[in-house]
Parts: structure tokens; sequence; C-alpha cells
């Protein structure tokens, strides 16, 4: 019974592995090299029982195959998460880092701007509001970059405010300040940081320095 059952089996099989192979109808000579192979092993058990364990032994690999080709696309799917988490981090990092160095080059600036102060190079025309030799003005008073500045000269605190490239605007700020009750104000003229007389500032401007 068991041989039969083989027989009915090694049938199956050869006739699914034509028809697999040829993708059409058997010709007469393949049909009769069929016969003869079915013929063969009816005559011949031990073949028939070979070939049972050599599909058991087949089948057992190809399930071998199939359970390390999972493991493997297990793994490989595994690894794909890692490296997308790891490019997530270093994008972030990345733009971590932007971000700080944005924030550094502001800073930067920030200090070089405050270190700069107000730029006295060449002509440049202030107003003095008054000048004065007891009721000085607390120094602490005078902040960076606030437009206003202390100088004080043989004793005299004077007060210098704006600071202008056209001495016409400094005449308006002059004009302004009397106008308001500061009768004192007038326009003192400087080149590169240093307090000139305004005959000295006209013959700059006529040569055109």
């Amino acid at each position: 019974m068991r041989l039969l059952t083989i027989f009915f089996l090694t049938l199956s099989i050869l006739m699914a592995g034509q028809i697999q192979a040829q993708s059409k109808k058997l010709t007469k000579q393949e049909k009769k090299e069929l016969k003869a192979k079915l013929k063969d092993y009816k005559k011949n058990p031990d073949a028939l029982l070979s070939l049972e364990d050599d599909l058991d032994r087949y089948r057992k690999e190809n399930q071998q195959l199939q359970a390390q080709a999972a493991q493997a696309q297990a793994e490989s799917s595994r690894k794909d998460s890692k490296i997308a988490s790891l490019e997530q981090e270093v994008d972030q990092l990345n733009m971590s880092v932007r971000t700080a160095q944005e924030s550094i080059r502001q800073l930067n600036a920030q200090q070089s701007t405050a270190s700069q102060g107000p730029d006295m190079s060449g002509l440049v025309f202030r107003v003095q509001i008054g000048a004065y030799g007891k009721s000085n003005m607390p120094a602490n008073l005078d902040k960076e970059n606030d437009n206003m500045d202390l100088e004080t000269v043989d004793g005299l605190q004077k007060i210098i405010i704006g600071m202008f490239r056209d001495m016409g605007e400094a005449d308006q700020l002059r004009s302004y300040m009397q106008k308001i009750g500061i009768k004192d104000a007038w326009v003192v003229p400087y080149r590169d940081g240093v307090r000139i007389s305004m005959e000295e500032a006209k013959r700059i401007m006529g040569s055109g320095m």
C-alpha cells in the first residue's frame, strides 16, 4: 500500500514537473519517456523509496532556507529601521549645529557692533548743550551707544549729543535745543574723533577732504 502511494505521488510530481517545464502539451516522445520512467519505478520499489527520501530532504532544506530567508529579511528590516533612526538623529544634530552657529554669529555681530561704538572717523558734527564746572552730570549716565557723551576739558564737563556727517543736520538739532530752552547749544566739529575748530572744519569741507 505504501509503495502504491509513493507511485502515485511520484507520478503526480513527474507530471507537474513536465507541465511546468514545458508549459505546453506533451509530445508523443515525451509521453513515451514518461511512461518508461514510471515502469522503471514500478519495477524498482527501492528507487521509489529513495525518491521519497530525497523529497523529504528537499522539503526540509526548503523549509530551512525559507526560515533563513525570513530571518535575514527581519534582520534587514531591523537594520533599515536603525539606519533611518540614526539618519534622523544626524539631521537633528545638524539642525542644532546650524542653530548654534547662527546664534554665535549673531552674538559676535552684536559684540562687534557694541565694541566699535559710534563711527567717529573723518569729519563729524555734534551739538554741545552745556559746559559745567560745578554741577557735573554723574558719569554713570553716559551709556555706550546712547548718542550722548561727556567730555571734561580744563575742569569743565561738556555734554555732547548727536552725530552727523552733514553740518546742516547738526545745526537743525542745535536750533531745536535752543527753542526748548537750552540757549548754550552750539555745533562742534570733530575729525577722526578729535575736536577741531569750526574754521578748520570749513577748510576741510572746502577742500573736499
